[in-house]
């Protein structure tokens, strides 16, 4: 008995390694093509085409999500066809669509930068932190007029930016984390400083950013209030 059960077994197993699932391609549809093949794409073109009509940009950019089989928390414009990739590990970190916003706006921001040309290209390689600041502030414009909170951009770049130990030099093409977000919270402050009352600003990584910053928010805030005063006193 022991024997014949054992058959059976091995049997089943060799039948179920050889099994094939099988798709009827005939259930998908124009009406639920989004269901079936991922909402992934479908919300990068959503979000992505809001910021370029919101923003009257007049150049095209195009966004894919990127299925290369190198993994990576990232997004990158590519100078050959100003097309935005994402990673689909970058996603896992997204919370809303501000965050997704965020990520996306600056990535556009370097495509308008991509369109004046190979000499641009050039400066932008031997100038790349600068050019990061720029696009996290030009990021922010086109996140506000496209009815997005620019608190994002903090609370999105606090998961996934790390903290590298150089920021000179060849050594990084991106500034640190900390000086970066430090830059994103003065623009946010001088600009739009009506976003740092919202409700954004008790998300758990906001808050998280603030605490790790706080010296440094405190120092800024002490100087734009010196500033104040004496412009009130001209």
């Amino acid at each position: 008995m022991k024997k014949i059960l054992i058959t059976i077994a091995v049997l089943f197993i060799g039948i179920s390694a050889n099994a094939e699932i099988i798709i009827n391609e005939n259930t998908i549809s124009m009406d639920n093509i989004w269901n079936t093949l991922g909402k992934r794409e479908q919300k990068l073109y959503e979000v992505g085409s809001r910021i370029l009509n919101k923003n009257q940009i007049p150049k095209r950019v195009t966004f894919y999500l990127n299925k290369s089989p190198l993994k990576s928390i990232n997004a990158f414009t590519s100078y050959s066809d100003k097309g935005v990739y994402v990673y689909p590990e970058l996603l896992n970190y997204i919370d809303n669509d501000d965050e997704l916003a965020a990520i996306l706006s600056h990535e556009i921001a370097h495509a308008m930068d991509y369109y004046d040309g190979f000499g641009k290209l050039i400066v932008m390689k031997f100038n790349s932190k600068a050019y990061e600041y720029k696009a996290d502030e030009k990021g922010i414009d086109y996140m506000v007029k496209a009815g997005y909170n620019p608190i994002a951009m903090i609370t999105v770049m606090n998961k996934i930016g790390g903290e590298s130990i150089f920021d000179w030099g060849t050594f990084t093409s991106h500034p640190k984390t900390s000086a970066r977000l430090m830059k994103d919270y003065e623009y946010i402050y001088k600009k739009y400083p009506s976003y740092l009352t919202t409700s954004m600003t008790r998300n758990i990584y906001y808050v998280n950013w603030t605490h790790t910053a706080q010296k440094d928010i405190q120092k800024f805030q002490q100087k734009e209030r010196q500033r104040a005063e004496k412009r009130g006193n001209i």
